[in-house]
């Protein structure tokens, strides 16, 4: 029965493709902001290039794309945070990174992308289920990014950036130089940076009901520093290419030492607030080293792409050795080991993708397969999560079927099957005599069926989009296996070895009118999960080996999330006889999510980390020079200068233990001067954030949890020198 279902949906499937394509499309370019939106596919997409990225630098990817409607970010401190798209994050969201999966640990509350963020040419973000393409992980949505293009022929070039903060004393330097003769190419990009305990608007903060006092309102112990490099070369001919590619990222950061674990009140003030720019204990060290081998063949007949990479995160959190439960007051002599490291994790990754598309007389027909595994080794004196093995795999087809100029029919099918394998741990300390087992071995295997269909159709001046697809996702080990304490979210979190996949089914649409003067979107969606995995809060406390804080159990519910996002823009330029040489811009866009348990322990309330309802507006006037186009090898060429508020509304719609987050309001101005020095294209912007030095907390962050505001007034001055 359930083999027949499957061949009905695939058929069903095979009449319309909503997957994202590789193939080029007619784009409509939204009035320069650097973004663009692929109009000619059912999902709601929008692309950014470096310039937005670098316009909206943040300490972390993440933040540098909160200006779109519907993402936000999940930060801990200055330099961390997660991508969150309609309020999904974590694991429901796939980062792919020039066409492979990028792994690390992303099921932490602090564990960043570990991307370097000034290399990244363009990043496409796709909102909503997205695992017909790319697996599981994609069942919120993609961010997509590219950090390479193929040079043209005979060239040589390059650029510097440097950037400057004074939140945080951030400073920055990047580089990349990129080459092509007639067939050989390559790119090389390096970046560096060094930054501070970071400012927040207040001389002190209450964790735990204990006022903390801070030094020079600075978070002690949050300085880090990070080195970022990448290497690419490749040969293309004859409708050919081969590209090899070499990356590798390295952070260090502290983190808040009064909100490490419970015991705000031990912390020697005097010796953190010596230096506020170097890095004591408790802190992290990252390392991210990725290659990858990727091959690309066209023809009048197929297009295939062929992608195969290696992956190896390492991750090592150390803190001083503190005796909780029954661990002994000292660390003994014969201690296997470093006593100050806390958590230890090894991810080894080695994965494949291969897709093919076919040119129809009407339309292209997709195919691919897309196979991983993973090997995660664990360390350190505390536990969390077991050592564990995935193996997974999936093939999917899709096809693209247009109808004259106006209408585009697509859809498709995937199926995936995965194994985990999770392997017993023993606490390396007796308990009344007993070492205790944390975790078991134990398989288990999961399988499950993707499919969406969507159609996009043009009609004068509006674009119409409707989807509906079918996302899945499979438990990570620690869903399935946790069993400690999570000292970044402050809870002991316990796994449940009977979760099942989750599985969303969504419904999206997209509404766009664009004109001389106007680009008007309304995208609303609606979702429902069958089997949606969350940490249920418990009143019991975890005295033994929890150090005190609350257990959390990993469990499941139904859920239904609706919402969507607005953007309405307004562009007065050159074409109008008054702003000769000018350009004035006016955005207003705001974005609205609604979720609700519909089973479970908290039925009836929302998810953990919902964000509130946002809205912001935006004005830029820019102005071309007269002189702009002449032979000059020195001279100004465009300046601008614009102003911006974003504002949050109360968040009120929480899931206990959560409290609510009150609304704020938050300005900046900016302004950018374009010029050409020396013969060569400089840019020299600053833009001042929360120049009220607002006092304000966001609901996506962990440090909310602990009353810690966002950063206070925040000069970021950036300059760009092209060669």
């Amino acid at each position: 029965m359930r083999t027949k279902a499957y061949g009905l949906v695939l058929c069903l499937g095979l009449a319309v493709n909503v997957s994202a394509q590789e193939i080029e499309h007619e784009t409509v370019t939204v009035k320069d902001n650097n973004k663009t939106k692929n109009m000619n596919v059912a999902q709601s997409i929008e692309s950014v290039d470096n310039g937005f990225i670098m316009k909206n630098i943040g300490g972390s990817l993440g933040e540098s794309l909160e200006k779109i409607p519907g993402v936000s970010s999940i930060t801990i401190g200055s330099s961390q945070s997660k991508p969150v798209i309609r309020g999904l994050g974590f694991n429901r969201i796939a980062v792919i990174e020039n066409n492979v999966r990028h792994e690390a640990q992303q099921w932490g509350s602090d564990h960043g992308l570990e991307i370097d963020q000034y290399a990244v040419e363009n990043a496409e973000i796709i909102k909503g289920p997205s695992s017909l393409e790319y697996g599981s992980d994609a069942i919120g949505g993609v961010l997509k990014i590219n950090t390479l293009k193929v040079p043209a022929k005979n060239s040589l070039s390059g650029d510097i950036k440097f950037t400057g903060k004074t939140a945080n004393g951030l400073l920055s330097a990047s580089t990349s130089v990129s080459g092509r003769k007639e067939s050989i190419f390559f790119t090389l990009k390096a970046t560096a940076q060094d930054y501070a305990d970071y400012k927040i608007p207040t001389d002190y903060v209450n964790v735990y009901s204990y006022k903390i006092p801070l030094n020079d309102h600075r978070l002690r112990n949050t300085a880090g520093k990070e080195y970022d490099f990448s290497f690419s070369t490749g040969y293309i001919k004859n409708s050919q290419k081969i590209r090899f590619t070499i990356s590798d990222v390295m952070m260090e950061g502290g983190f808040f030492a009064n909100a490490h674990g419970l015991e705000p009140r031990n912390v020697d003030e005097e010796y953190y607030d010596k230096s506020n720019r170097d890095i004591q204990q408790p802190s992290q060290k990252v390392n991210h080293l990725k290659t990858a081998l990727q091959y690309d063949k066209w023809s009048t007949y197929c297009n295939l792409a062929v992608n195969i990479a290696y992956q190896h995160n390492k991750r090592e959190e150390y803190s001083q050795y503190v005796s909780h439960g029954y661990m002994p007051t000292v660390c003994p002599e014969d201690y296997n080991g470093n006593p100050d490291i806390e958590y230890l994790y090894d991810k080894n990754t080695v994965s494949a993708n291969v897709t093919a598309t076919f040119p129809l007389k009407y339309g292209n027909l997709k195919m691919g397969t897309n196979s991983e595994f993973q090997h995660n080794r664990i360390g350190g004196r505390c536990f969390i999560i077991p050592e564990y093995k995935t193996l997974t795999f999936g093939m999917f087809t899709s096809i693209d079927y247009p109808i004259g100029n106006w209408l585009n029919l697509q859809g498709g099918v995937r199926y995936d099957i995965g194994k985990i394998k999770t392997y017993e741990y023993k606490d390396w300390f007796a308990s009344k005599g007993e070492y205790l087992e944390r975790a078991e071995n134990f398989d288990k295997r999961f399988k499950d069926f993707s499919f969406s269909s969507g159609i996009a159709a043009k009609v004068q001046k509006f674009n119409f989009k409707i989807s509906a697809a079918k996302g899945f996702r499979m438990p990570l080990a620690k869903e399935l296996a946790a069993n400690g304490v999570n000292y970044h979210s402050f809870s002991y979190e316990v796994g449940n070895s009977n979760l099942k996949s989750e599985s969303s089914y969504q419904l999206d649409g997209e509404i766009n009118y664009l004109s001389r003067l106007w680009s008007i979107t309304l995208s609303p969606f609606a979702g429902y999960f069958d089997n949606y995995i969350y940490l249920n809060p418990t009143p019991k406390f975890d005295r033994y080996y929890g150090n005190g804080n609350q257990i959390y159990n990993y469990t499941q519910c139904k859920v239904f999330r609706y919402g969507g996002e607005a953007d309405v823009r307004l562009t007065i330029d050159n074409r109008f006889v008054p702003f000769h040489h000018s350009k004035i811009e006016l955005v207003l866009n705001g974005e609205y999510l609604n979720s609700k348990q519909l089973s479970g322990d908290k039925k009836g309330y929302s998810l953990p980390f919902s964000p509130p309802e946002t809205f912001g507006f935006e004005t830029t006037y820019t102005r071309r020079l007269k002189n702009a186009d002449k032979e000059v090898k020195t001279k100004v060429k465009e300046i601008s200068c614009g102003f911006d508020v974003k504002c949050a509304a109360k968040q009120t719609d929480i899931v206990p233990p959560e409290n609510p987050t009150n609304g704020y309001q938050v300005y900046s101005v900016s302004a950018t001067l374009t010029s050409q020095l020396f013969g060569h294209e400089t840019a020299l912007s600053a833009r001042i954030r929360n120049i009220f030095n607002t006092v304000y907390y966001n609901h996506t962050s962990y440090y909310r949890l602990i009353n810690v505001p966002e950063q206070g007034t925040n000069v970021v001055i950036n300059l760009t020198f092209k060669f």
